[in-house]
């Protein structure tokens, strides 16, 4: 079988920990044959050093809600950008808003404005920043894997709304209740992992595990699809089996109780 986790809000508790018994029986799925992913809103270095840290080996990463693709021992297998017209509208309209953006090129995060958000999101996500007066300037050379908005959730939804009536070749959702990720049309976690296992020529049962509006589209093509009991109304409609949250270790709780015999071999 092949398991698929999001990270934040889902595998994660709060503290960004994952509990040992968790990291254990995720050891014990692979060792038994079974293949485990990592599916993350979050850049690929980020997600890097959070699965270095917990688990000290490479899996297969979906990063930047499925625009990037990363293999181990292989590298980046799949990459998806933002195109300069539709990015640099994109900026425009996030300046006339009067709210925080960023953007992620080479996979490395770049602001205009030395801000609290930045701040707060680069700690949240153990990476550096770096500050430019002006994003269009910087993205005309090499264009953005993915922009990101920050703002209280009301501002976030009338955002998100207003975006689509742009009609601009881009995807916006709700990765975190404050986070809006603006990613190149089509682009999916679904569309990542479907690509993924044809690469790889996996053809199991898939088991995914979510939180948010951008783990809809895996759930859409799970066999059996989980949502923690923190997750937003949309997923959990979604959702085969609704786990306690990510702070009650959730996750565990519903491998421990559907999965335990796969781990005996």
């Amino acid at each position: 079988m092949v398991f698929v986790f999001d990270l934040d809000g889902t595998l994660l508790k709060k503290d960004y920990t994952i509990s040992t018994e968790t990291i254990e029986f995720l050891k014990s799925l692979e060792k038994c044959g079974h293949k485990i992913v990592f599916a993350s809103g979050r850049m690929l270095v980020s997600v890097r050093k959070v699965i270095n840290k917990f688990f000290q080996k490479e899996y297969p990463i979906i990063a930047y809600n499925g625009g990037m693709l990363h293999l181990p021992n292989k590298g980046v297998a799949y990459e998806k950008s933002i195109d300069f017209d539709n990015a640099s509208k994109i900026i425009s309209f996030l300046r006339e808003e009067n709210v925080h953006r960023q953007v992620y090129v080479d996979d490395k995060l770049y602001g205009e404005e030395d801000n609290d958000e930045i701040k707060s999101y680069a700690k949240h996500a153990d990476v550096d920043y770096y500050i430019v007066d002006d994003l269009v300037k910087l993205i005309y050379k090499k264009t953005p894997t993915k922009i990101l908005s920050i703002a209280h959730s009301e501002k976030i939804n009338t955002l998100k709304d207003k975006i689509k009536k742009l009609n601009l070749n881009v995807d916006a959702f709700k990765s975190m209740d404050i986070f809006l990720d603006i990613v190149p049309k089509n682009v999916s976690k679904g569309k990542a992992l479907k690509f993924l296992l044809k690469k790889l020529e996996i053809n199991e049962k898939l088991v995914v595990f979510g939180d948010n509006h951008n783990d809809i589209s895996m759930f859409k093509i799970a066999d059996i699809s989980i949502a923690v009991e923190n997750a937003v109304a949309e997923l959990k409609r979604e959702a085969d089996y609704i786990a306690p949250s990510n702070d009650q270790n959730g996750v565990f709780f519903i491998l421990n109780n559907l999965f335990s015999d796969l781990i005996i071999c």
